[in-house]
């Protein structure tokens, strides 16, 4: 799953849902996108 939400990052699609669903874990958030994930930034 990591992989395809790299990809999906890649192509500059929002991948915050996936942390939000437990698909990544925040920490694989920061390792993707460089940034700290936010729970409830975009909400």
């Amino acid at each position: 799953m990591r992989d395809f939400v790299k990809q999906m990052y890649a192509w500059g699609c929002p991948i915050e849902g996936y942390v939000e669903s437990g698909a990544i874990t925040s920490d694989e958030y920061k390792q993707i996108t460089g940034n700290d994930y936010a729970a409830g930034a975009n909400a």
